[in-house]
């Protein structure tokens, strides 16, 4: 189900305003711009906000060359035979108001979008962890529309990472069967920055999805208190973490590999920081202060990708 509400949502209803564009019956010029209108905020939200990890990240740019070629066929062709203003008939009239409306309600979630990129405070400058490959973030930034984390207080700023192989996809199969079929499974895992480990969670089995253990969120994890913030890593591999409470890493250091252990839907790295020396279970994961952070100078949101692909 959830793949085919991505197929509608993500290719379906884009082909649907590009072809409205382009050979639909306006009634005016301002029925037109309407259509165009609606595609252009419809197409620049779900670029930024949708879940292009699960369809590949090459889809919106075909998108958009679809619609300014489509725009460009009704201008050369049709525009200047329709009048300015719609005719004064209920139909006509009801037909814009409806465009207007639903162009208002997707620029909430779009203005929403735009602002996702702005931390909102200095971030914390932290190394990337994940050592080698192409990475997407599937959740991130400081939106509610880009990021599921961002109304947890420790988690505000948090990002979930996968990686990408093929094509753009996550996968290394279009219907994944096991963990093995996923680009991140056990990619190794860095210390993205030297301190002390605060707390570590081990021993906490991987589950195949759609499987997930809601009693242990984090799953495995490591958290480690760097300078002015504790940064945890969490839904490592299952006997992948052989640190304990009070260890010293360097950044870079190997602390685990990523796994799909805990509240998980799928193999992936989550990262968040949180401000202090923390070291309390339900203050790391809810209740602390949650911090932007920044790799290599990138605060980073949905769809942004690290990295260069290596193909396997």
């Amino acid at each position: 189900m959830t793949l085919f509400l991505l197929l509608i949502s993500h290719l379906f209803v884009p082909l649907v305003f590009i072809v409205a564009v382009g050979f639909g019956k306006a009634a005016s010029r301002i029925h037109w711009l309407s259509y165009l209108a609606l595609a252009t905020v419809y197409l620049l939200l779900i670029q930024q906000a949708g879940a292009w990890i699960w369809l590949g990240g090459y889809w919106p740019w075909l998108f958009w060359a679809g619609l300014v070629g489509s725009a460009a066929w009704f201008l050369m062709r049709h525009l200047s035979a329709l009048p300015v203003w719609p005719a004064w008939r209920p139909v006509a009239i009801l037909s814009l108001g409806f465009n207007i409306a639903v162009l208002a309600a997707l620029l909430v979630p779009a203005w929403s979008v735009l602002g996702a990129a702005n931390p909102g405070a200095e971030p914390v400058e932290l190394r990337w962890p994940l050592i080698e490959g192409q990475y997407r973030v599937g959740q991130g930034g400081n939106s509610h529309v880009m990021n599921h984390h961002y109304g947890i207080d420790a988690q505000h700023h948090a990002i979930d990472v996968v990686r990408t192989v093929r094509f753009g996809l996550r996968t290394h199969e279009m219907v994944p069967d096991v963990l093995e079929d996923y680009g991140i499974w056990n990619a190794p895992v860095a210390a993205p920055c030297s301190g002390e480990v605060t707390n570590v969670g081990t021993g906490l089995p991987d589950q195949t999805p759609p499987r997930n253990d809601r009693d242990n969120p984090a799953g495995n994890f490591v958290a480690i208190h760097c300078g002015k913030v504790t940064v945890v890593l969490a839904h490592l591999r299952q006997g992948s973490v052989s640190l304990r409470q009070g260890d010293k890493v360097m950044s870079g250091d190997l602390i685990g590999r990523v796994g799909n252990s805990g509240n998980s839907s799928e193999p992936h790295l989550h990262v968040h920081a949180v401000q202090g020396r923390v070291s309390d279970h339900d203050n790391l994961m809810w209740e602390a202060g949650g911090r932007p952070m920044s790799f290599d100078g990138r605060y980073l949101v949905r769809n942004d990708v690290v990295g260069k692909r290596i193909d396997r």
